[in-house]
């Protein structure tokens, strides 16, 4: 398959996915949340200072968000190395009502430990740019702005613009920095602009979506990537983000990692937050 037809074919099924005549009215998670997951994600929800209340078998927070999580795989490594994938589904009755699922990956000496550490990496990471997705102004992320309205925006008169919520990055390298610094030194931005070609037909799109940037460099220098928008894989932005690891300066093993939101608003952050502080 060419990249040309590997990039539509991408592009049209987050579109396919996302069309608003099979958008349900309802923020109820279309999974079955697992009780003992759900209450273990209520108690780091607490431990991390985020309020929240049971809605039937599901989470309920004040900004509107319903979150479910359920298990899929546990994997006894060694007798005190576990690896574990559970899924969360987040929706929200106005913004998304479609939902968004995202996998939470990861290790520890315990069954336990690693469910833990895996829901609360997610609260920290993704839940971050989630709540701040909800909010008029972020206020715990940066924020891009473009001013590009979709065709229905133009239909209507209005101004729209489009704005990704870059959300904190994961970051593990072996080795220390080299005195060599990169061109453009490392910051939030990175990754999505380093791929951003491939977001161009979505980017028009007024869709509000949950994207996944992962970029990694081994110690032999071999490349790996991997890009999901709202859980499904996005192969258009693959090969910008091995290009991407392949500028990186030598420090071994290392990757970047990162949950960001793109959304589309009638009122710019730049105006509403002159407004606040004028």
């Amino acid at each position: 398959m060419s990249v040309s037809n590997s990039f539509f074919k991408a592009v049209n099924a987050v579109k396919s996915k996302l069309n608003p005549r099979q958008v349900q009215a309802s923020a109820v998670p279309q999974i079955a949340a697992d009780p003992a997951l759900m209450q273990m994600l209520s108690e780091i929800l607490s431990s991390e200072g985020i309020a929240s209340s049971w809605q039937g078998s599901y989470l309920s927070l004040p900004e509107g968000l319903v979150l479910a999580a359920e298990p899929v795989e546990v994997v006894n490594l060694a007798e005190d190395k576990f690896r574990t994938c559970t899924r969360i589904h987040v929706s929200h009755a106005s913004l998304f009502p479609q939902g968004l699922s995202e996998y939470q990956h990861a290790m520890g000496s315990t069954e336990m430990l690693a469910l833990t550490e895996g829901f609360r990496t997610w609260v920290r990471m993704d839940l971050l740019v989630l709540l701040d997705a909800t909010r008029e102004s972020p206020k715990d992320c940066t924020v891009i702005e473009m001013n590009i309205a979709s065709e229905a925006d133009l239909a209507d008169g209005k101004p729209m613009f489009r704005q990704v919520i870059l959300g904190p990055v994961a970051h593990l390298a072996s080795l220390p920095e080299p005195k060599k610094k990169e061109e453009h030194p490392f910051c939030p931005c990175c990754l999505f602009t380093e791929s951003m070609p491939a977001f161009h037909e979505v980017l028009q799109t007024s869709h509000f979506l949950g994207v996944r940037l992962f970029a990694s460099r081994d110690n032999e220098g071999q490349l790996a990537a991997d890009c999901r928008v709202n859980g499904e894989d996005f192969l258009p932005a693959v090969e910008h983000l091995k290009q991407y690891a392949g500028k990186w300066p030598d420090r071994g093993l290392e990757f970047r990692k990162q949950y960001i939101v793109i959304r589309s608003s009638s009122n710019s952050v730049n105006q509403v937050a002159n407004a606040q502080t004028g």
